[in-house]
This record gives structure tokens, C-alpha cells and sequence, in this order.
């Protein structure tokens, strides 16, 4: 099974953020060669991917975020993050790299919202007591479409 369909679909459709899989998720095509293309260094050191789009439904989604979590060779496990913006075109989809996202971290990226001046998500990110291992908090993030730069909204 693809990275891709373990780290997106899977965890979505069992938390119910999806239609079932029959009306949905299962139509997206395996996006790991496309995620990775752009925002990895080594495909084999990706530990997971994410492909947060504005629609389940791959005929009705035109944008999309993308995060890949990578290995830091040399380092006890630690994983850096790359963030992507993606504009997908119809027929297809047509998935096309639109460029990074800078100043974003955390885990697990979820609860993505696509406004016309901005794109919002909420990563889990560590408090100020947490040991770098166990996060327990949350942050909101905003993307400026024109700059791709993120910035908090709020943290919790």
C-alpha cells in the first residue's frame, strides 16, 4: 500500500473526515512521486507524507497542501519538514508544484482551510513543558498565498 494512502487516506476515512472510501478517497491517485519530487531529498528517507486537498474528491479538488516528513541523515531519528502549495487542473488530476511554504513546523497537519487571501492548518507542536518526543499542543497556522510564508495564528 502506498505512503501515501497509509498516512492520508487511511487515518482521514477512520477518523470520518471522509465520504467512504467507495465515494471518495479511493479515487486519488498514489501522490507519493509527486510530494516527493518537489520537497524531499531522498525518497528513502521519507518517513511520511501528507496531502491535505480542498476537496476529498479528487474531480472537485483544484488546490491542495503537501508535507514530507524526512529522516535528517546522521541524526537519533529527528525528521525535518517540507511543505508545498499545489494547484490541481482538470481533466486528471493534474497535480502542479506551486512553491514552498516557509516558517511552518509540527506534526500531523490536518483541518486545512483554502480562503481566497490565505490557506489555514493546525500541526501538533510541542508546549513549552513537552519533551521533544511527546508534543501536546496544537498551533494554527496561516499561508499567504502571495509569499507562501506561514505565520502563527494561534497556539494552544
Amino acid at each position: 500500500m502506498p505512503l501515501f494512502t497509509r498516512l492520508f487516506v487511511l487515518p482521514l476515512y477512520a477518523l470520518g473526515a471522509f465520504m467512504p472510501l467507495a465515494g471518495a478517497a479511493q479515487d486519488w491517485p498514489n501522490l507519493d512521486p509527486v510530494l516527493f519530487a518537489q520537497l524531499a531529498n531522498k525518497a528513502e528517507h521519507v518517513e511520511a507524507s501528507f496531502f491535505l486537498p480542498n476537496h476529498s474528491d479528487p474531480t472537485q479538488a483544484t488546490e491542495a497542501l503537501g508535507f514530507v516528513y524526512e529522516w535528517i541523515e546522521g541524526s537519533a531519528g529527528s525528521v525535518g519538514i517540507s511543505v508545498g502549495r499545489y494547484a490541481i487542473a482538470h481533466p486528471g488530476p493534474q497535480i502542479n508544484y506551486l512553491g514552498p511554504v516557509s516558517q511552518i513546523w509540527g506534526h500531523g497537519p490536518r483541518d486545512a482551510a483554502f480562503y481566497p487571501d490565505r490557506i489555514e492548518v493546525t500541526l501538533t507542536t510541542a508546549k513549552e513543558n513537552d519533551p521533544r518526543c511527546c508534543p501536546t499542543g496544537e498551533t494554527r497556522y496561516t499561508i499567504d498565498r502571495l509569499t507562501g510564508a506561514a505565520s502563527k495564528l494561534w497556539s494552544r
